[in-house]
């Protein structure tokens, strides 16, 4: 038994086998290079797309501005036509058990301001 194993013979390849193996190469090639003048153009298209879609969001983002504008516009025209005017002259009702606050009810100042000039044996708490 021998310890080394195989024949021995390494066959060369021979000129049909490498002939094939060239061409097979070069179709592979050819498969590359038209797969990427493929994905070349896509590109490009993609591109020319993509600024075309670039160029109308920028147009409908001026037209965009341009109706917010004209909203505050007709919101403060809206504003203006139906405001509630009152006369300087117009008393409010009170109601019935309502106190009405200081001069004609409670007085809502502050304890310093309502007593500020008052002796201290007039002030409630002292």
């Amino acid at each position: 038994m021998s310890l080394i194993s195989g024949t021995g013979l390494h066959r060369l390849p021979s000129r049909q086998q490498l002939a094939a193996d060239l061409k097979a190469c070069h179709r592979q090639k050819d498969a590359a290079t038209i797969a990427a003048i493929k994905y070349a153009t896509e590109a490009t298209e993609l591109r020319k797309e993509l600024e075309e879609v670039h160029a109308r969001l920028f147009g409908l983002q001026g037209q965009l501005e341009i109706a917010q504008l004209e909203g505050s516009r007709l919101q403060s025209e809206l504003a203006n036509a139906t405001r509630v005017t009152v006369p300087a002259t117009f008393a409010r009702d009170i109601w019935p058990g309502e106190e009405p606050t200081h001069p004609q009810g409670t007085d809502v100042r502050t304890l310093r301001a309502q007593f500020a000039g008052a002796s201290p044996s007039h002030v409630p708490g002292l």
